[in-house]
């Protein structure tokens, strides 16, 4: 039942019922006021109604930060997801209410993402972040919020790379490299192994010619062969008191790469891009899709593809 209380500031609307908590709302007149708790009791009625308040309350700031705490800590790409929330956090859309966001403000916020040169694929993932946000504050919160992700247009997928190392670029890369970071670089080339893979590897995963990755980023486990230039470079490798074959972290090899990249004016290379070089001498050296697939750990077909750039000359060579 609604009650009208006349304050300075103008009509305070009360309304109390049975299995719903006591909500206010200050109007300028009473027709106002009456006109809103007709509509809120309608609702309670049909049990339609929601209370908003708490989503028009809590920031997408402080949901971010539950997410990370909650969510994010249990997955395998923690490391990065906490980055892309933390560029979330600074963004003006961080400080409005989660029930407040809609899918106009995400429209705006993509396409001045994509104006300021972020590239497609980082703005779809950094939209997916929100996306599983709104859908685990919905199911798992309680928050009556809609997500203002889904009807929105998600840029397209960015071209798949192609780049490959040219004549002359492993030689200077692996030339200017420390003695642990040539043997990392090697290991990509020649396994086609992730960067975390890698960094993660320990001694016993290694038996014979043979490495046992017992956690991949598909969840699954995967055995790599180790090719006679891959055995050698590892032999290479000093014994560490704590079982890891190498000391830098994911984030660390990265800019070492970049580093070496930069000192050596090679261009528009990544270490992933190491992952295509070797996915595609696999197939140069005869694997078939499926013996390919098996090294690498791609789930599909599809994947596969966007990874394997055989050499035209190489093509021109087999047809003969």
């Amino acid at each position: 039942m609604a009650t009208y209380i006349k304050r300075k500031s103008g009509i305070l609307c009360q309304i109390r019922r049975a299995g719903h908590d006591t909500i206010c709302r200050t109007f300028d007149t009473k027709t106002e006021a009456q006109r809103w708790a007709l509509e809120i009791e309608s609702k309670m009625g049909r049990g339609e109604y929601a209370d908003t308040r708490e989503a028009l309350t809590t920031t997408l700031k402080e949901c971010l930060d539950r997410y990370e705490r909650e969510v994010s800590v249990h997955k395998k790409g923690k490391i990065q997801e906490h980055y892309r929330i933390a560029a979330w956090c600074r963004d003006d859309l961080a400080t409005k209410p989660i029930g407040a966001i809609r899918s106009l403000d995400m429209a705006k916020w993509r396409d001045a993402r994509i104006a300021s040169g972020a590239s497609s694929g980082t703005v779809r993932l950094d939209l997916a972040l929100i996306s599983n946000l709104y859908t685990i504050a919905i199911q798992e919160w309680g928050l009556p919020v809609v997500n203002p992700i889904v009807n929105i247009r998600k840029p397209s997928p960015g071209k798949a790379r192609e780049r490959r190392l040219l004549p002359g670029e492993e030689e200077k890369i692996l030339n200017e490299c420390s003695s642990e970071m040539r043997v990392i670089v090697i290991l990509a080339i020649e396994t086609a192994m992730r960067r975390g893979e890698i960094i993660g590897l320990r001694r016993e995963m290694i038996v014979g010619q043979i490495v046992t990755l017992p956690d991949t980023k598909n969840g699954t486990m995967r055995k790599v062969p180790l090719s006679k230039r891959a055995l050698s470079a590892l032999s290479e490798l000093p014994l560490r008191i704590d079982g890891k074959l190498f000391g830098y972290t994911d984030h660390g090899c990265t800019q070492m790469f970049v580093k070496y990249c930069q000192r050596l004016h090679i261009k528009d290379l990544r270490f992933h891009d190491l992952r295509h070089e070797a996915t595609s001498r696999f197939f140069e050296l005869g694997l078939d899709v499926m013996q390919v697939k098996s090294i690498t750990g791609h789930k599909s077909i599809q994947m596969l593809a966007r990874y394997t750039h055989p050499h035209v000359g190489e093509l021109a060579r087999l047809l003969g």
